[in-house]
């Protein structure tokens, strides 16, 4: 098959219903989100250059890359440059919830907020609005766009070492999560970043880390869990999603929900929900561990998801973008990855940047 050019037709997500133009390589090139281990002249100079060439359509950004707020607004400012005008936005993203989860932390120069369950605990909706909209204008000012949170996670199981132990859940009640997230949600709205709500279809009651390895809730998880997304989702506060890597043999016998067509079957048909969903850390040993690259990008683009998540955390992989690049390439040309999923990838992440600050 030959690979030439393909139309995308935004009727439904371009404000001037104009048909866009865009080959392979661009589509692409949106859909692979990476973050800047390498901190050396060299590395970001790689990383700007990868963004020009339209290789890859967003960053993630950890502690390591931060130093101060006028620092990292600086750094973040001249990553979005060398996209270049006239090219969607870069994402830039960061995971900033609260409590344990900070990335803009009170030692460089940002606020101190309260985790989720301290959040719910202690916070009426419209105090946590307020943290939440402090915490978002503090992000946008710093020149981050995408913060991946909140955790929708249900507290089912207080000891779980990933989300109970750590206080990263407002409730065990699907009702008080979704006040909570909501307003989160809402906060990030106002300050012109997109949130986005996470791990789907619930890290809850996990007995295990994905960032080290297999992840089975298999005994453990319940259909409770899906209720919060559900809820946000119909509420309209879900600017985005991000997927979980644990493993659930009663939904899918042989693949964790983000490479699981089953699970964001879940999310985009029974839910109904046709915004981005991203990946949860592509590098992360529940995934890395278990399954070959091609696999895992293969199967989690074939399940629905539109961005790519490889953090370079653990490891630093400088040339991920082109690997992605072709894996997908191929998979388009054999016919294992429909052009049309392409196409509604691409056109879901255009219109999350068009509403971006």
């Amino acid at each position: 098959m030959m690979i030439k050019a393909f139309f995308v037709c935004l009727f439904t997500f371009s404000l001037s219903g104009m048909c866009l133009s865009a080959d392979l390589s661009v589509m692409t090139g949106q859909m692979i989100m990476i973050g800047v281990k390498d901190t050396s002249p060299e590395g970001i100079s790689l990383v700007k250059t990868q963004i020009a060439e339209g290789k890859i359509g967003g960053v993630v950004l950890y502690k390591y890359n931060i130093e101060n707020p006028r620092q990292i607004r600086r750094f973040n400012n001249d990553l979005k440059k060398a996209a270049g005008n006239g090219s969607p936005v870069l994402f830039t993203a960061v995971d900033q919830e609260g409590g344990r989860v900070q990335r803009l932390v009170p030692e460089k120069g940002f606020g101190r907020y309260l985790s989720h369950q301290e959040t719910a605990a202690k916070l009426t909706p419209e105090q946590a609005f307020e943290q939440y909209f402090k915490m978002a204008s503090e992000a946008a000012a710093a020149g981050f766009n995408v913060n991946f949170a909140p955790s929708a996670d249900l507290n089912v199981n207080p000891d779980s070492p990933i989300i109970g132990r750590l206080g990263r859940s407002f409730s065990a009640d699907a009702g008080t999560a979704v006040v909570y997230a909501g307003e989160f949600v809402k906060a990030h709205n106002k300050a012109g970043i997109a949130a986005s709500i996470k791990h789907f279809p619930g890290h809850g009651s996990a007995m295990s880390d994905s960032h080290l390895g297999f992840t089975d809730v298999t005994d453990t998880w319940t259909e409770k869990e899906l209720e919060p997304f559900r809820l946000l989702i119909e509420k309209g506060l879900a600017p985005s999603v991000m997927t979980a890597h644990v493993f659930n043999a009663k939904i899918d016998p042989v693949y964790p929900a983000t490479m699981s067509e089953k699970h964001l079957g879940i999310l985009r048909e029974r839910m109904g929900y046709d915004g981005v969903i991203f990946t949860d850390d592509l590098q992360m040993g529940a995934v890395r561990d278990n399954f070959p690259l091609e696999e895992v990008i293969v199967r989690a683009v074939q399940a629905g998801a539109d961005v790519l998540v490889y953090s370079n955390f653990f490891f630093n992989d400088p040339d991920f973008p082109h690997k992605a690049a072709d894996i997908i390439k191929k998979a388009v040309e054999d016919g294992r990855i429909s052009i049309g999923s392409i196409e509604r990838s691409y056109a879901r992440i255009l219109e999350l940047k068009r509403n971006l600050r």
